[in-house]
């Protein structure tokens, strides 16, 4: 068994080679695996050419992870394989405000993953694995069988236009029928703040802007670059508002 590692570095993070060299070389003995990183490429062209060359030398699996994700858990790879899914990844959380969890569920269920209307909302997993609409690069690992199947529908996946490959491949998965899953036995670190700093980025956050934050109406910021989401989240200035508006004191 051999599998992909698939790694483009669109621009550098002070984290995240070191802890990917790290972690490749725990790994790489024991499970076959074969780097395909690309420096200054496209994320899709990368992502194409990793999939590619695992359909060439016949791997099991594709693992993706993106340039700006550290901390790999030494054994994520090996919890991932033990649950056998076709599509199944690590959790990992927004690189700004207000750091929640990328995996998304769809609002309108009908509505494509191709499209800009605003329809992914975060929602928490509460088991040990649990099914998502929308599943990111953070760490995940694809079958190769899953590319075989896409390939023989006619799909590209390895689209960057209005919405990121991310989008474009659960969607494919989506039309194919191919669950995907999101795995919480291990957190990748996403951007420049760590799991354990989240809550106090996120307080320090809401305390400097807190006159723009306490408005009912005022707009969070921006969400992740690539899925303009509605967040779950709501400041304490805004829960105090909207109780008092319900009659109820904050």
């Amino acid at each position: 068994m051999s599998i992909v590692v698939c790694d483009p570095i669109i621009s550098l993070h002070s984290k995240h080679l070191p802890h990917l060299m790290e972690w490749y070389a725990a790994n790489k003995a024991k499970h076959g695996l074969v780097l395909n990183m690309e420096v200054g490429r496209p994320l899709q062209r990368v992502q194409d050419n990793a999939v590619k060359l695992a359909q060439k030398i016949k791997a099991s699996h594709v693992l993706f992870t993106e340039h700006d994700h550290w901390a790999y858990p030494v054994d994520g790879l090996d919890v991932l394989l033990e649950y056998d899914k076709d599509v199944i990844g690590l959790q990992t959380y927004q690189r700004g405000y207000p750091f929640l969890g990328m995996h998304m569920k769809k609002i309108k269920p009908e509505v494509s993953f191709i499209c800009r209307e605003r329809n992914l909302r975060q929602f928490e997993i509460l088991d040990k694995v649990g099914q998502t609409d929308l599943i990111t690069w953070a760490f995940t690992l694809v079958k190769t069988s899953v590319f075989n199947r896409i390939d023989a529908a006619g799909i590209n996946c390895w689209i960057w236009d209005d919405v990121p490959t991310d989008s474009h491949f659960c969607q494919a998965c989506e039309d194919l029928g191919i669950d995907r899953w999101i795995c919480t036995e291990g957190t990748v670190y996403h951007g420049d703040v760590d799991d354990f700093s989240r809550p106090y980025f996120r307080r320090m956050f809401e305390s400097l802007h807190a006159g723009r934050l306490s408005r009912a109406e005022g707009a969070m910021p921006a969400h992740d670059e690539d899925h303009a989401a509605e967040s779950i989240h709501e400041t304490e200035a805004q829960r105090a508002i909207r109780q008092y508006a319900a009659g109820g004191m904050p």
